[in-house]
């Protein structure tokens, strides 16, 4: 009988640009993930927090960020594209009424 053991978790080790735009009200995230398979690549946002997941052999590597300024969330227009081993995360700010 065989057991799959669930991913190693390690540090995140690939460089990643996250900027804030207030201008444009959105957050810009573009993380340099190759050589990984599309397929192996998770991207999640919640109301304020993003969090991307790489698998690659049998380690899991993740990073969750709250880049947002207080009184923000994380609008309803979400972009993320993986294009030639370049993650890129689009995501609109939008100011939440309390």
């Amino acid at each position: 009988m065989s057991s799959t053991s669930p991913p190693e978790t390690t540090s995140f080790p690939y460089p990643t640009q996250i900027v804030y735009d207030g201008r444009a009200d959105e957050l810009r995230v573009a993380v340099d993930v190759a050589p990984t398979a599309r397929e192996d690549v998770m991207v999640e946002a919640g109301a304020r927090r993003l969090r991307i997941a790489i698998t690659r052999e049998a380690d899991l590597a993740e990073r969750t960020v709250t880049p947002l300024p207080p009184g923000h969330v994380f609008g309803d227009d979400r972009e993320a594209i993986y294009n030639h081993g370049v993650l890129s995360v689009t995501l609109e700010a939008v100011e939440c009424w309390r």
